[in-house]
């Protein structure tokens, strides 16, 4: 994490306090990546969660992650790595273009032409439907 001290010029204002800056840069880096450029825009999505308990509906923005946005909503799903590296927190949507998962390395492009996607490393990019907890469907 970046921090800024010793901020001058605001007449003490923020003297020796550590102004934290890591959720910004890290969301215009990755704006930068998808090829957006400007300031950074927030948008809340609708995401319905098929879960083997039921439907669940939570908020997700555009820079947070599936699961992450799902466990603060108090909804359990499974994980593993959290890194997009395994099949543990698979899901999968009827439509494959509604999220960002560039992170991920472990589902080939079939599967995800075929709607599969891992939730710790996907961000939503509209509403969307998924249904969870289907890692065994890759097998």
């Amino acid at each position: 994490m970046m921090s800024v001290r010793g901020v001058t010029g605001m007449k003490g204002a923020f003297k020796g306090a550590a102004l934290r800056t890591r959720a910004v840069s890290s969301c215009v880096a990755r704006n930068a990546r998808r090829g957006r450029l400007g300031p950074v825009q927030v948008s809340a999505y609708k995401i319905t969660l098929e879960t083997p308990d039921g439907e669940q509906v939570i908020e997700c923005d555009d820079s947070t992650y599936i699961l992450d946005a799902a466990e603060e909503a108090g909804v359990e799903l499974p994980w593993s790595c959290r890194a997009g590296a395994c099949s543990s927190c698979t899901a999968r949507t009827d439509n494959p273009g509604v999220v960002d998962q560039d992170d991920q390395t472990f589902l080939g492009d079939t599967q995800m032409d075929q709607g599969y996607l891992l939730t710790c490393v996907a961000y939503p990019t509209s509403d969307m439907k998924m249904t969870t907890h289907v890692e065994e469907e890759l097998y």
